[in-house]
């Protein structure tokens, strides 16, 4: 199976994040500065998400859901096109990696927000 098929038969976000290197966070807060679009099945998992400024799970200077943090934020610091001089990756995705993940995501996301909010939609 070639890497683009996998990725066109992923079903989950939980899927997509085993494909995100592993980083090592010093905890500066530097990814929790910026408002992020998480799917419906990352707010469950999360509790909640507003952002006032900064991340609400920000708390004492480190992820309070860091086990269910969203897909932006475990991407943050494992892609050479959002590195943080913080973190430090197993290795980098691409920026061409990081862009098929992010599209992924946003198909996964788009599918998941399509799901029970929108009534008048007919299955055949």
């Amino acid at each position: 199976m070639n890497e683009n098929h996998q990725f066109q038969t992923l079903k989950s976000i939980a899927e997509l994040y085993k494909r995100i290197p592993n980083t090592k966070c010093k905890g500066c807060g530097k990814c929790c500065q910026h408002a992020i679009q998480p799917a419906p099945e990352e707010v469950c998992r999360m509790g909640g998400y507003s952002w006032d400024g900064k991340c609400v799970h920000l708390v004492d200077g480190g992820c309070a859901v860091y086990e269910n943090r969203p897909f932006v934020c475990r991407l943050f610091g494992a892609s050479e096109v959002l590195q943080c001089d913080d973190c430090f990756a197993d290795r980098y995705l691409t920026a061409e990696e990081t862009s098929e993940l992010v599209r992924q995501f946003v198909r996964l996301k788009t599918e998941q927000e399509g799901v029970g909010h929108n009534n008048d939609t007919v299955l055949n």
